[in-house]
């Protein structure tokens, strides 16, 4: 998430109860850091005035159907697709030995897209540590 302009801020992201306990959740200026309660977004410090964000976001892609004859993960990751029909499609050609090769394939592709989910899900958000006491 960041603050549109030039240079963009970045906002660091706050657990929510890291966020609670965050002594600029309580005062007003340019947010710096953002965490989500429910389905709404809460910025500390509370934003003094109107500021556009920018925000990278997951959503459920379109599933395939006959009356949708694509989607974002055949846009996007068509090895993937191509290699497990493949391997679903070997038995029933008799010939077995490519299945490995496909399934192989498949799974290499199936990682690739894991690593870069997870690589960009807290993308450019530094690690921090925070020291809590009871």
């Amino acid at each position: 998430m960041y603050l549109s302009g030039n240079p963009r801020i970045s906002l660091t992201y706050n657990s929510p109860s890291a966020f609670t306990r965050n002594a600029d959740a309580e005062t007003s200026g340019k947010p710096a850091f953002y965490t989500m309660l429910g389905q709404e977004f809460e910025f500390a410090p509370i934003p003094d005035k109107v500021y556009t964000v920018e925000l990278l976001y997951y959503f459920k892609p379109t599933a395939m159907s006959d009356n949708v004859a694509s989607n974002e993960f055949l846009a996007n990751y068509p090895d993937a697709l191509l290699y497990a029909a493949l391997a679903e499609a070997e038995p029933y050609l008799m010939n077995d030995a490519r299945v490995q090769v496909w399934a192989q394939l498949y799974d290499r592709s199936i990682s690739n897209i894991n690593t870069s989910d997870q690589n960009s899900e807290f993308a450019g958000v530094p690690l921090t540590m925070s020291v809590t006491s009871r």
